[in-house]
This record gives C-alpha cells, sequence and structure tokens, in this order.
C-alpha cells in the first residue's frame, strides 16, 4: 500500500501520523503445540502460543488500540485506574506479566483484555459505575480472562490476527475486502468471544481478586445489575457492547453471591470507595465526542477540530470512526468514504493512489472544491473478483489533504453515480459558530440537599440527559429516590446543532 494513502489518524481527524494496521499477522504466529500446566487451574492444557508470543502479540496490538479507540486524556484517571488494576493483578496467578490498563476514549460501555496482560476500559463504562470496587470487579473479571488463558484460546482457535482486527463490518461482503485493501484504516477492533464456561471463571476469578485486594465482593453483583439495566434501558434497546462480547452465564448473579457465602467471614465485606471513584469521575466525558465530528440531522458531516463539513445522502446510513467517516446506499451497493490522506499537494496524492496496487486510474485533473485545491480522477479495482469502479477526490484544507472516495460495483456504478458526484463535491470549510464551538457532554457531580424523586431530580440539575437516563447512571431502579447527602451524577452540555 502507498503511504500517500495509508496514513490514519490517531484521534479522530486529527492529522497525526501514526498508523494503524492489522499487523498482528507479523508476528509470524509460529506457534508452538506444546502442553503446559494451566497456571490458574493447574492443569495440563494443549497450547499454541508460548507465554512470550502472548505478550508479544499483546505489545503489538497495545498501539493499534491506542490509534483505532484513543486514549482518554487524563493522567489522573488512567494513574488511578491503573493503580486499581495493578493491585488486583498482584493477587492473580500470574503478577509478572506487563500487565497495563488503560481507559480508552470511548462512549460505549466496555472493557477487554488482550493477550499477555493489556486490559481496557472504555470511559462510557466507567460513567455507569459508582465505586471503586465496582471497578475493581470489572478489572478483575477481565484480569481472569489472562490468567486463564481465555484469550489465548479463542485467539488461537480462530487463526491470529482474523480474531482482533477485521474489515469494518459496516461494509457489505463484496465490498469489505476492497476496502481494507484499499484504504489500510477501515478496520474496528473486533472483541473476542467467550464462551459462559470462560464466563463463569472469570466471574469466580475477579471475584477472588477483588476480595483478596480488600474490595467489598458485593460489590460486583451491583456491577452486574447496573450492565443488566442498561441492556433493558430505552425499551430494552441495544445490549452493552460489554455483555455482547461476554456472554452472560444463567443466574450469574445468583452464582456471585453463593461464592460470595463461601468465602471467609472476614472477605464477605470490604472497601466500596464511592465518595473517592465519584470525585474521579467528576468531569469525565460523557456521550460522543463532537470534537470528533458529528452528524447533523440531514446528515451532514460536521468535523469542528478540523473545520469543515460533507454532506451525505439524507438516506444513507452513515458511520463516524476515528479513522474514517463512511456512508452505506439502502440498497447496499455504494460507499463513500472520507479520511485523510499524507501529502501535501492534492494532484500528487491523486497519483499515487491510483498507482497503488490493486488500483487503475485515470491521469488526476486539478481542480476546485468550494474554493479549496483539489484534484479529481476515476478508479477501477477489484474485491474478490467482483470489479470496482469509483470516483476520487483530494482536497486541500488547512495543513491537510482530504480523501474522499464514492465507489461501487461497476455493474451499478451508473445508478449511483449521481449521488456519489454530490457528496464528493460537497466538502467545504465549516463557518458555523455553534458548529465550531461545539463541546463534550460531561458528568458533574452533586448531592442533593435532599430526598428527590427521579422527576424532581432532573428539574432540579437540568441538562441534555432525560430522567431516565440519569436514573440509570445513577443505579436507581424505577421509583427508587436519589438520596439527601449522596453524591450522584448529572449531566451538563449544550445540544448539538441540528
Amino acid at each position: 500500500m502507498d503511504r500517500a494513502w495509508s496514513g490514519v489518524p490517531r484521534s479522530g481527524m486529527r492529522g497525526r501520523d501514526s498508523m494503524w494496521r492489522p499487523q498482528l499477522a507479523s508476528l509470524g504466529l509460529a506457534l508452538l503445540c506444546a502442553c503446559a500446566t494451566n497456571p490458574v487451574t493447574g492443569r495440563p492444557e494443549l497450547v499454541f502460543m508460548s507465554e512470550a508470543q502472548e505478550i508479544a502479540l499483546g505489545r503489538q496490538a497495545a498501539p493499534e488500540i491506542a490509534a483505532g479507540m484513543g486514549i482518554y486524556e487524563d493522567d489522573a484517571l488512567q494513574r488511578y485506574v491503573e493503580g486499581i488494576g495493578l493491585r488486583m493483578a498482584q493477587e492473580s496467578e500470574r503478577p509478572g506479566l506487563p500487565w497495563q490498563f488503560l481507559v480508552v476514549d470511548d462512549p460505549t460501555v466496555n472493557a477487554f483484555a488482550v493477550p499477555g496482560g493489556f486490559i481496557y476500559v472504555t470511559r462510557g463504562i466507567l460513567a455507569h459505575m459508582s465505586s471503586e470496587a465496582e471497578l475493581a470487579s470489572v478489572l478483575g473479571h477481565e484480569i481472569g480472562h489472562v490468567t486463564a488463558r481465555h484469550s489465548v484460546s479463542q485467539y488461537t482457535k480462530q487463526m491470529g490476527a482474523q480474531l482482533v482486527l477485521l474489515p469494518t463490518v459496516f461494509l457489505p461482503a463484496e465490498l469489505q475486502g476492497f476496502s481494507g485493501a484499499l484504504l489500510g484504516s477501515g478496520f474496528q477492533l473486533l472483541f473476542l468471544k467467550y464462551s459462559r464456561d470462560d464466563e463463569r471463571q472469570s466471574d469466580e476469578l475477579g471475584l477472588a481478586y477483588m476480595s483478596r485486594a480488600g474490595y467489598d465482593p458485593n460489590e460486583m453483583v451491583d456491577m452486574f445489575r447496573t450492565l443488566g439495566r442498561s441492556s433493558r434501558s430505552s425499551g430494552g434497546g441495544r445490549v452493552p457492547e460489554w455483555l455482547a462480547t461476554h456472554p452472560n452465564p444463567e443466574n450469574r448473579e445468583e452464582m456471585i453471591q453463593q461464592r460470595i457465602a463461601l468465602l471467609p467471614v472476614d472477605a464477605r465485606s470490604g472497601t466500596v470507595g464511592r465518595a473517592a471513584f465519584m470525585q474521579r469521575l467528576d468531569g469525565l466525558a460523557y456521550g460522543e465526542d463532537p470534537r470528533q465530528g458529528f452528524f447533523s440531522e440531514a446528515n451532514v458531516f460536521h468535523h469542528p477540530e478540523l473545520a469543515f463539513r460533507v454532506e451525505f445522502p439524507s438516506d444513507w446510513k452513515t458511520v463516524n470512526q476515528r479513522q474514517r467517516v463512511a456512508a452505506l446506499s439502502p440498497e447496499q451497493d455504494a460507499v463513500i468514504q472520507l479520511s485523510l490522506a499524507e501529502g501535501d499537494d492534492p494532484e500528487e496524492v491523486a497519483r499515487q493512489f491510483v498507482a497503488s496496487d490493486g488500483v487503475s486510474g485515470a491521469a488526476p485533473q486539478r481542480t476546485s472544491v468550494n474554493g479549496l485545491v483539489a484534484a479529481n480522477t476515476e478508479f477501477t479495482a477489484s474485491a474478490d473478483g467482483t470489479p470496482i469502479r469509483g470516483l476520487a477526490t483530494f482536497v486541500k484544507h488547512g495543513d491537510h489533504v482530504f480523501g474522499l472516495l464514492g465507489y461501487a460495483p461497476q455493474s451499478k456504478f451508473g445508478a449511483r453515480l449521481t449521488a456519489l458526484r454530490g457528496a464528493l463535491a460537497s466538502f467545504a470549510r465549516e463557518t458555523d459558530p455553534a458548529v465550531l464551538g461545539a463541546q463534550p457532554w460531561r458528568i458533574d457531580v452533586v448531592s442533593p440537599e435532599r430526598r428527590m424523586s427521579q422527576a424532581a431530580f432532573a428539574r432540579a440539575y437540568p441538562g441534555p440527559a432525560s430522567a431516565d437516563e440519569l436514573a440509570l447512571l445513577n443505579q436507581l431502579d424505577a421509583g427508587e429516590f436519589y438520596p439527601a447527602g449522596a453524591p450522584a451524577k448529572r449531566i451538563v452540555g449544550q445540544a448539538l446543532p441540528r
């Protein structure tokens, strides 16, 4: 892949030069079939990856995860989470692993482990917690997946690199391979999916680790109740990502409570750390971060930091990923993509693009797009034997060259040509002050002076979140009240321009 088009930013579309490529296969995966002792069970097991390879895999994946999801920019919060995680890891069967605990800048409710001791939690799942012990329960669960080598087992079953990084499922099958090969940036994390037996074992291990570290094990039950509330919110809306990738064993809460009853009496309680944790949450970004781009109701994509806008067809499905923006036609037979390209001159970038492996195209034509210097070209390629035809426009704006692609199978290209041309020609400077000044919502921790109903709390602390959403964040069931004097989460911020 020619670097003129393979460059992607580390965070959103901020223009940094760090790369995020699916390089896990470069480990060679010289997997050794050997018998080893499972560090948790003490029983022999057939493994296909040495501990050194496991660690190497995690270390290689770490910068790719950082580039693809972004590390949340709060050093104090990162140190806080890391300190809890390391304390828990030292209570595990594998304290010598190079453990790393990071908060990723993602609004979804998730946490995941990578082989070798690399643990990640999203700011989205932190927002739904209310105590340090709840955080310890999630970290302990993920540590359990590593210590019991669940991630290694799943990795080797699914052939190495394909397990962790895959072309985005946003695209139809006939276009996925082409998109990944063409851009080198259309990848997102595919989190390991464990079995229910793995989940039960990780629950047990996490419970043991947090108890040994001095945390109240009952908070694990509360954490799973919170995840259950989240999955039932919005009329039974989408399941949190953590539950989607961590199958829920039957009677999970009951099983945990039974395990707690088997602990020594002095281990059935411990540190909760509610006040300290809530203090750490104060100011945490909540929901999508508009500074990394957002869509208005008319399917216009706005990027405040890079000060541009692009109009996508109003009825196309759109997605804003950290390394690109994409739109898919209702018939799923055409794609429009926007990303940063490496280089300073649009015409030279276009020439290198059409010279890329597997791509051929006409000589680029220098032009202007809404007053910005640009270059256009048409190209052809192939996706798993399907002929692809497309348009490419490269636009110079500020210090960056932006690449816009519109493509479809050759048989559908003519029918989609008008929509593709319209979107590629819509790239323009963003001048709306309301867009340029858009900021993320944030958590504001308050302490109600009196006992309050959920509706009364929402009125007393107005903001963009509904009373139901606030109740979910504060772990309240229907009809429960906010207690007087206890820290509670509200959301502050302005609604985005529509």
